[in-house]
């Protein structure tokens, strides 16, 4: 019995660790993370644009484009330097 109750807590807690993992992908990312990560910046960026209708009003999709933003302002600030 006890060998049972072993396999099933650690069948449960495998379970629960592979859908920590999903959720992982699907944490908001903050604005610096975009700044910081270009490529994945454009993707979301394309995802967000692609379904406005489902995505524009996610976090990732704000952060997303609030960092295109920043990057904006700054590219225009230090083309006229």
């Amino acid at each position: 019995m006890k060998l049972n109750t072993s396999i099933l807590a650690l069948s449960l807690v495998a379970v629960l660790t592979g859908c920590n993992e999903a959720d992982k992908s699907q944490r908001t990312k903050t604005v610096g993370w975009y700044l910081d990560h270009r490529d994945e910046l454009a993707a979301a960026l394309s995802t967000c644009g692609d379904n406005p209708g489902e995505f524009a009003k996610t976090p990732n999709c704000i952060n997303a484009n609030e960092a295109r933003n920043k990057i904006t302002v700054q590219e225009m600030e230090d083309a006229l330097k």
